[in-house]
């Protein structure tokens, strides 16, 4: 079975998670909770830990060095951050060190449930505990390959990882550009807080999230009025609108004329 170490100095909070994630992962997850970053070390020196869920801003030692710690110790082990805060350069520095997850408190159990499950799920699809991963680098003598490839990356790449984020999520809105788009669903398939999500993609694209996707919709929309068949009906279910009149008006408002327009003014690039 698989472990969980809760880590969090206000005790009412790390016992409450206790109790409700024992309760929703009994039978899977062996469930821990510590009340400090030294507590969870030592906790992590007698049983091997996969999912490590933390809050950041903790005395002598901040979630953000525990991760450190417990993953030069078990490579593979995900970290989940529950925190009060929502600052940025916290949840940048946890993005660069490869956390699993950036929550904050208040936002219902739900949400921790569902992050912690896409979590076991991922380390249950690579199949390798993190008691397995410790004995591959001890055992060898030399540093895990996965972990060290990570150090390499946080010490030279810098916003790499944020980058190539935002690089798979951009692609992900290309390709369902007739599903739901809103920010709280792609915060929740990137598994990050959607201010955060936001501010991050802003930075790194100069366009907010929004933006973008019109960009990406009216771009798809013009290659299909002059380059298909398909009736302005069928394009406006493509790009996932309502009805074909709100698609319309969308149109005009970005390019000057209806979509029928601009099919004709552009006739000389249609398909034969």
């Amino acid at each position: 079975m698989r472990t969980l170490l809760i880590v969090d100095d206000e005790m009412l909070i790390a016992d409450g998670l206790r109790d409700m994630l024992a309760k929703a992962f009994e039978g899977r997850l062996n469930v821990l909770c510590r009340y400090s970053a030294a507590g969870a070390l030592q906790a992590a020196e007698e049983v091997p830990v996969d999912v490590l869920l933390t809050d950041i801003n903790m005395p002598n030692m901040s979630g953000l060095e525990l991760q450190r710690a417990v993953q030069e110790k078990y490579p593979a082990c995900l970290a989940v951050y529950l925190t009060g805060y929502s600052d940025f350069e916290y949840a940048r520095t946890a993005l660069e060190q490869h956390a699993y997850a950036y929550i904050l408190k208040g936002e219902g159990d739900d949400v921790v449930i569902s992050t912690v499950e896409r979590a076991l799920a991922q380390a249950e699809a690579a199949g390798r505990s993190a008691a397995g991963a410790a004995e591959e680098k001890g055992g060898s003598g030399e540093e895990d390959p996965a972990g060290k490839k990570a150090g390499e990356e946080n010490t030279g790449a810098g916003g790499e990882e944020s980058r190539g984020l935002i690089r798979s999520l951009q692609e992900y809105i290309r390709t369902h550009l007739n599903e739901n788009l809103s920010l709280d669903r792609l915060a929740e398939l990137s598994h990050f807080h959607p201010a955060y999500l936001s501010r991050m993609f802003k930075e790194t694209t100069g366009m907010t999230v929004g933006d973008f996707i019109n960009r990406t919709r009216q771009e798809k929309a013009e290659s299909l009025l002059t380059g298909s068949r398909l009736t302005v009906l069928e394009i406006s279910r493509e790009m996932g609108f309502a009805t074909d009149n709100y698609f319309c008006r969308w149109f005009r408002k970005r390019t000057g004329m209806s979509p029928h327009h601009y099919r004709e003014k552009h006739r000389d690039r249609q398909i034969p």
